[in-house]
């Protein structure tokens, strides 16, 4: 994404909620402060900040592992993936990430990391045991939205430049496919299943089907709204 954006729409698209220790505590969103170099963290029944504290520089990308013991935040400008407690919120180590990395995904088994580099135009892949960086697959530029399918043998990094969803498989680390998509693509998600991919298009106003069987585009879903701009979105609640 630029670095132009306005800052809340930094806010949204950097959002992540992480479920507390016990059924009686309340959940949490954990936001990323791209100009501030802070992480705030808003209890979700309230909607008040409970608390900030400090990270590395330009921090953009936030997710917790999927044992949600720690969580990962992209330093853009400090050029490192930062690992945190969710004990206390304590820093634990950098991980190595490639130049600006800017959004990611954690791989289903959680033993790797796909990164996407912005200024670099590749994804990094990392391996999360040993803490090293596998491979570095080249992409389009300005690469940003990340997903993973549900049974970790592909990957997807966006390009919002180039127009592009890349698939990647994780097995031999090769491109599979580079479909185009409309203008602006920040980001995307897997179906539960893993039949379809949808990207979702900023400026195109969009969000493109990709079927994963035959890797071509199956349906383009357009707003009749023309101020509708998606960035983020949630399959969630598909079954």
């Amino acid at each position: 994404m630029s670095r132009i954006a306005a800052p809340l729409r930094v806010l949204i698209i950097t959002m992540t909620m992480l479920s507390a220790g016990t059924a009686a505590d309340a959940h949490e969103v954990y936001v990323s402060n791209e100009k501030d170099n802070t992480v705030s963290v808003i209890d979700t029944k309230s909607l008040a900040v409970v608390r900030t504290f400090k990270v590395g520089k330009r921090p953009r990308g936030i997710a917790f592992a999927r044992d949600h013991k720690t969580f990962y935040l992209c330093a853009s400008d400090s050029d490192a993936v930062q690992v945190y407690d969710t004990n206390g919120d304590k820093f634990l180590f950098d991980l190595p990430s490639g130049r600006d990395p800017e959004q990611f995904v954690v791989s289903r088994d959680g033993h790797r990391l796909y990164i996407a580099n912005e200024d670099d135009a590749v994804s990094t892949i990392v391996d999360l045991d040993k803490k090293s960086v596998i491979k570095q697959v080249d992409v389009g530029v300005e690469p940003e939205g990340m997903a993973v399918s549900p049974d970790d043998k592909l990957f997807v990094t966006t390009s919002e430049t180039t127009n592009m969803a890349h698939i990647i498989d994780t097995d031999t680390m090769q491109t599979v496919a580079n479909i185009l998509v409309d203008p602006r693509p920040r980001h995307a998600e897997f179906t539960p299943d893993g039949k379809k991919l949808w990207v979702s298009s900023e400026i195109g106003g969009t969000i493109t089907i990709i079927d994963i069987a035959t890797l071509a585009v199956e349906k383009r879903s357009a707003s009749a709204c023309r101020a509708f701009r998606p960035t983020t979105f949630s399959l969630s609640a598909l079954r």
